[in-house]
């Protein structure tokens, strides 16, 4: 009983070391870019609440490396780690426009990127003018902010003075003063060109604003077409704004389709604590004011949406009570009964004082207690708020009005629309085409076959008759008669082939009834009738002759239409007039006769009657002798 015990507990030690990978099913991996490198957050989500399970960073400027070196640190602390990943980046603008679209019923996608653009264009300039090289320095720890206070104050002076010495720049100083290497100032602006470059090919996500009416719930039985029409057409909405650069967008999904993860969306860095703030508090109107390294952000809104957005960009050196107070509202106290501050590193509780004893509110800092896992060296615990306010709004556990994405990847046409695009098409077309003349090759090459296997069977044929004929002398008559019907024979495929591919071409009917036509003209000439001249047309016949008498033309036409009527011609245009001259025979005839033959579309009551008679006698004759042979 004992030995058991024992192996059980040891079982259990051995199970309790053990780490088992975690199911990715409910799992997100959360990335922040920016000029420190790259981060990535590890989420699980539980019923209502995602929460972080473990952070990892890399300082590589590379995005494909970076990725990979964060995927590795990961997966050696939890095993496996889910696919499924989101971007915070400082790439994507946010903003709030207002629009004539209605959330109720809202246009294609491509009208509302069209619309937006129009709208929101200069703000992408704007942007990017926020970010400053003496901020990513600091951040990336290759300056202190002392080091950059005496960078801007040596700038100052030289600018004072005047001369080439005004021309230098942040970055050039830094180095001159060997407070960092040329390499890693070059590090810094490659890292600055691939998060802040914007090409005029951009892409945005759009989000309305959420309806915070008690009252709707009231209305919520009417349709959709009814609000439209009464209180939707002619107004303007509010929509929450993220735009990101198509180029951007793809170098991003590319490197981390390259590690093997799936990029779903992207999102703001400016606002993300917003999505956070919705998690601490409900107050009906909430303002935020985030602190970055280079710029302000002022944010105010409702517990369902963000309604204003306002970003200013920093001075090099510490933050001052100055600049907090030119991106506040003069009536802030009027909006929100607190102000809460944000900063992802830095203490703000002295600029909090002053904050309110200027603005008379209380000011209120957004803070992130310290989590159970160990943070890497140098990481304030202040910085998971954006990934915890992201986070939640992506799995749907925060008010969706709160923040807002931008999709990775174009939503995929339906299939018909593919089928429809011009170059399906045109290779649809194409493809019809080659089939359809690869069939018509193969049609006569198969005719060419039964001709050939018809020329062999006759030249066999002639080889026996021959050999036959050569004891007979009275045969070679028809001996010669079948050597002249083997070569009109070959004449006759030569001329098939030559035919088929010119009726192929030219889609000529075959005028087939024309030489029963012109037997029918010879038979029905009488003595008193010259025919002079005989004109073969496509689907006509005109003769020019001369007459005895008109007696005689007119019984030529008679005769002439009454022979026709098998080969479906019939006499149309008749003239006739007293001749002028002797014709080439010196033969002198009083009328000149014109008439002109045409196709007979429709055949006469009398020969369908006959047709039917026939007919009626056939299947007469054939149920008579099926009935005697039974």
């Amino acid at each position: 009983m004992s030995d058991s015990a024992t192996s059980l507990s040891s079982l259990k030690a051995k199970l309790s070391h053990l780490k088992l990978p975690e199911l990715s099913s409910s799992g997100l991996l959360v990335f922040q870019s920016g000029s420190f490198g790259l981060r990535a957050a590890l989420f699980k989500a539980d019923k209502d609440y995602a929460s972080i399970k473990a952070i990892a960073e890399s300082r590589q400027v590379d995005f494909t490396r970076a990725i990979a070196e964060i995927h590795q640190t990961l997966k050696k602390q939890h095993g496996s780690i889910p696919r499924r990943c989101i971007l915070i980046s400082p790439s994507l603008l946010i903003s709030t426009l207002s629009l004539p679209v209605s959330p109720l019923k809202p246009k294609a996608n491509s009208d509302m990127q069209e619309l937006i653009r129009w709208e929101i264009e200069g703000a992408t300039a704007d942007d990017n003018k926020q970010w400053l090289i003496g901020s990513m320095l600091v951040e990336r720890g290759y300056l202190t902010s002392s080091q950059r206070e005496e960078i801007v104050t040596e700038l100052e002076l030289r600018q004072d003075q005047g001369g080439d010495a005004a021309m230098t720049r942040f970055g050039d100083l830094a180095v001159e003063l060997a407070y960092l290497s040329s390499a890693q100032l070059q590090e810094c602006f490659a890292l600055q060109n691939k998060l802040l470059e914007l090409d005029q090919d951009a892409i945005f996500g759009y989000q309305a604003e959420v309806t915070e009416n008690p009252l709707d719930k009231q209305f919520s039985g009417l349709s959709d077409d009814i609000l439209t029409t009464n209180s939707d057409n002619q107004s303007d909405h509010q929509w929450l704004i993220a735009g990101l650069g198509r180029a951007i967008r793809q170098r991003w999904y590319g490197a981390f389709e390259l590690n093997g993860l799936k990029l779903t969306a992207f999102y703001p860095d400016n606002g993300a604590s917003y999505a956070a703030l919705g998690l601490r508090t409900d107050a009906e109107n909430q303002c935020l004011i985030e602190v970055h390294s280079s710029h302000l952000v002022f944010l105010t809104g409702s517990p369902k949406n963000l309604k204003t957005i306002n970003t200013k960009a920093r001075h090099d050196g510490n933050l001052t009570l100055d600049e907090v107070l030119a991106i506040c509202p003069d009536n802030i106290a009027n909006i929100s009964d607190y102000l809460y501050l944000y900063s992802p590193d830095d203490s703000l509780d002295e600029l909090s004082f002053a904050l309110a004893e200027h603005l008379n509110i209380e000011v209120r800092p957004l803070e992130q207690a310290p989590p159970s896992f160990s943070l890497p060296e140098g990481f304030s615990s202040n910085r998971l708020l954006p990934f915890i306010g992201i986070a939640n709004h992506y799995l749907q556990f925060s008010e969706q009005g709160r923040a807002c994405a931008v999709a990775a990847k174009d939503k995929e046409p339906p299939l018909w629309q593919k089928l429809l695009q011009p170059k399906v098409l045109m290779a649809t077309v194409a493809g019809l085409v080659f089939i359809a003349a690869c069939g018509f090759i193969i049609w006569m090459q198969m005719n060419l076959a039964v001709q050939e296997q018809r020329l062999v069977a006759l030249n066999d044929k002639w080889t026996k008759e021959s050999k036959v004929k050569q004891q007979y002398g009275k045969v070679e008559a028809e001996y010669k008669k079948l050597a002249t019907y083997i070569e009109q024979v070959n004449t006759e495929i030569a001329l098939n082939n030559k035919l088929s591919s010119y009726l192929s071409k030219q889609l000529l009917p075959a005028a087939t009834t024309v030489p029963g036509a012109l037997s029918a003209i010879a038979n029905s000439i009488n003595q008193g009738v010259l025919i002079e001249q005989v004109d073969l047309q496509l689907d006509s016949i005109i003769i020019d002759g001369r007459a005895l008498k008109t007696r005689n033309a007119s019984q030529f036409a008679q005769q002439l239409n009454e022979n026709l009527k098998p080969w479906h011609f019939q006499v149309g245009d008749t003239q006739s007039s007293a001749a002028e001259a002797e014709t080439a025979d010196g033969v002198f005839i009083d009328y000149k006769m014109h008439l002109e033959i045409g196709r007979r579309y429709f055949v006469e009551e009398s020969e369908q009657a006959n047709q039917n008679n026939k007919t009626d006698k056939d299947s007469n004759k054939s149920t008579t002798n099926k009935g005697q042979s039974e």
